[in-house]
């Protein structure tokens, strides 16, 4: 059982502005996956980490192939398995 709630958007206590935020994301991801529906118990820290995730994805020098090494890379050396 997860220590944090997963938010849900059809759930009638979400706040509005959790329902926004994982409306947003779901029209840019097309789906929302459970680390969000984390992130949207505070929606306004989690639509900060969303824009610099975005910023840092789509606004550097990078070529597309050297952005996913890149991820890939840093989720090697630090065990991420997610």
């Amino acid at each position: 059982m997860a220590r944090i709630p997963l938010v849900r958007e059809n759930d009638p206590a979400t706040p509005p502005e959790a329902r926004q935020f994982l409306k947003r994301v779901e029209g840019g991801l097309g789906e929302v996956f459970n680390a969000v529906r984390l992130l949207a118990n505070n929606s306004q820290q989690a639509s900060a980490l969303i824009n610099f995730v975005r910023s840092v994805r789509h606004n550097n020098q990078l070529t597309p192939t050297l952005t996913e090494l890149a991820y890939t890379t840093a989720s090697v050396v630090n065990g991420c398995h997610y």
